[in-house]
């Protein structure tokens, strides 16, 4: 007698299935080049040697990816949200700014790989101009800025650039520096959460 039955893997696969695969399969792509990126540096990194990591064949990436250029992009693109997810809504008050950077500085070790790629880019020349309109681009970052000229007026460029420095060297000793050598990260974290409670006057 016939066998009738239908094996699922000989099945066709739906337009939704197939848009689930592309989109884990790029997803993979961009967690191993972010990976490399971070630990060896962007411009260290080849295209091979993310295929490899991936476990994917070279040509598949450029399915997903114009260029190397690309895939730095939207992998910036994606962090930005991640790191902003949650955080830092429209309207912001003093004790609501303290309490987001707060939870902004624990972001900063659940994306480590991200903000060691993106700390690493933003002290490179020619860099910065680039990564600026990626973050002017994000609500959370607006409404930061907001709050700075509404709490510091004409102060408020020199306040945010001082802030930026804060937190770009909390990053920097925190995923960068030798643990056995520099201050721990909790007693770091607090040092600069006590700098923004003074500056906004929230205790």
């Amino acid at each position: 007698m016939p066998d009738y039955s239908v094996n699922i893997k000989d099945m066709p696969r739906t337009k939704e299935q197939n848009e689930a695969i592309r989109t884990e399969k790029k997803q993979l792509i961009m967690d191993a080049a972010l990976e490399l990126f971070a630990e060896d540096g962007y411009v260290h990194t080849s295209i091979e040697r993310i295929a490899q990591h991936a476990g994917v064949a070279k040509g598949l990436i450029y399915a997903y990816f114009k260029s190397k250029d690309d895939m730095l992009y939207q992998i910036l693109v994606e962090g930005i949200d991640k790191m902003c997810e949650g955080l830092f809504p429209e309207h912001l008050t003093p004790e609501l700014f303290v309490e987001n950077v707060d939870r902004m500085f624990d972001k900063i070790i659940t994306l480590k790989d991200f903000f060691k790629l993106y700390t690493a880019l933003s002290v490179q020349p020619g860099v910065t101009q680039k990564l600026g309109p990626l973050a002017d681009a994000n609500r959370a970052f607006h409404s930061m800025i907001e709050l700075y000229k509404e709490y510091f007026g004409q102060d408020a460029t020199k306040e945010l650039l001082l802030m930026s420095a804060v937190s770009k060297g909390y990053a920097i000793l925190t995923l960068f520096g030798d643990r056995q050598k520099t201050l721990s990260t909790d007693l770091l974290k607090e040092a600069v959460m006590d700098f923004v409670r003074l500056k906004f006057n929230v205790k």
